[in-house]
């Protein structure tokens, strides 16, 4: 309903919404447009941009990832809601965040039967509840949803195990069994608490990364935090970026929820407002001023909620030599270990390997290519660069780019 809202008012105030249109390249203020229906590209100037991309699920790399009955939690709340078809009959959610209370609560709530949820963080303690209370003004309905799906998961009986995270998949031709062991604070597995338990259907939900291909087309500043999903584009008061014209809001800018999207995406517009003229300082600041107080209110909600999900480093160590890690190129872990003994430099590394050149353009597996890099170089994750973007960002027909719509920049020769 509230997304129908925005939808509405957006019409009212006069926009043009082009829906089955995607955005496959962005160069300063100029985007490059793929029409679904027409099947053609066109190219749209403007004088302020605002880039909300949105966030996809972490993918999590382990042994039987790739099984068929692995599924993300997005995708199977897709599923289910859309067509209402189950994804299995024994379904296993392994995950961390408030993911891990929603997505078994919901799932059960549509009559699926979900035999066990894991949460990778600690048990909630009084002194994390007491700090949740203590960010609740501004934040009850959160809190509410947050005690409703506890208690549908209750209600349907869904043991639910912090401390623990899915070791691997198992099943011959697709998943028949889950392997979960249990986590110290850096979600790195303890030996011997490994169990076992029969599944056909495996969920993952360890929250999201930032689908921010469009900002580093356009050469957007980024800064790295692994909480709201890796590499973030900076932005300032008014979500502004580094590169001027464009502006970014919503989970581009750190994955923090919807209702959080949606006040950045009325301050960019004032923002972008006040720089084009169209209103003073002072008109600004008096419009600016509840969505402000609605984020720092979601923001003091967050901090609460950080110390039972800081996600750990262990996320990255749980693939074996022969775990395919790249599944477009099919590189395993091995394959990328001798190419970082070699170089590293994460594109150098892609190039060697392929990993990050196949369909979803590294969206899968950049963020596992650089942990292996950046062990080998004594790094953190937070200090590799990431991998060159390059147009368009999305799959589109070749013949939909056989025009002058996308730059070359002189890589082909006319």
């Amino acid at each position: 309903m509230r997304g129908l809202a925005l939808v509405d008012a957006a019409r009212q105030a006069g926009a043009e919404l082009s829906t089955g249109t995607s955005v496959v390249s962005l160069r300063g203020t100029s985007a490059v447009l793929y029409g679904e229906r027409s099947g053609s590209t066109t190219t749209l100037p403007a004088r302020r941009v605002l880039v909300a991309p949105g966030a996809y699920d972490r993918p999590v790399v382990f042994p039987g990832w790739a099984l068929p009955g692995v599924i993300t939690a997005g995708g199977a709340q897709a599923l289910v809601k859309a067509t209402r078809v189950s994804p299995g009959d024994r379904v296993a959610f392994a995950g961390s965040g408030p993911l891990a209370l929603a997505f078994p609560a919901q799932l059960r709530h549509y009559g699926v039967n979900v035999v066990l949820a894991l949460e990778a963080g600690p048990a909630p303690q009084a002194r994390s509840l007491g700090g949740l209370l203590a960010a609740a003004p501004g934040n009850l309905a959160l809190l509410r949803d947050g005690a409703a799906y506890r208690l549908q998961v209750l209600r349907g009986r869904v043991p639910l195990r912090y401390r623990r995270i899915i070791v691997r998949a198992e099943g011959e031709g697709r998943v028949e069994a889950m392997v979960h062991a249990a986590v110290d604070a850096e979600w790195r597995v303890l030996p011997g608490t490994e169990e076992t338990v029969a599944v056909d259907t495996i969920c993952t939900g360890y929250g999201f990364v930032p689908s921010a291909e469009l900002l580093c087309l356009a050469g957007c500043r980024f800064r790295y935090e692994e909480d709201l999903g890796g590499g973030v584009v900076e932005v300032d008061e008014w979500q502004r970026t580094s590169v001027p014209g464009v502006l970014a809001a919503g989970d581009g800018t750190g994955v923090r929820g919807a209702f959080v999207a949606a006040d950045q995406g009325r301050l960019a517009a004032i923002g972008a407002a006040l720089d084009l003229g169209s209103i003073p300082l002072t008109r600004a600041a008096t419009l600016a001023r509840p969505v402000r107080r609605r984020l720092a209110a979601k923001e003091r909600f967050r901090n609460a909620l950080r110390p039972l999900y800081a996600i750990g480093a262990g996320i990255y160590e749980l693939a074996t030599p022969e775990t395919v890690v790249c599944r477009c190129e099919e590189v395993t872990l091995a394959r990328l270990e001798e190419a970082a003994s070699a170089s590293h430099d994460l594109n150098a590394v892609k190039s060697y390997t392929r990993a990050g050149m196949g369909l979803c353009q590294g969206r899968n597996c950049q963020r596992q290519v650089a942990a292996v890099v950046a062990r080998r170089a004594g790094l953190a994750v937070s200090q590799m660069e990431v991998m060159t973007a390059r147009p368009p960002v999305r799959p589109v027909p070749l013949g939909a780019l056989a025009d002058d719509a996308i730059p070359d920049e002189g890589l082909f020769v006319r």
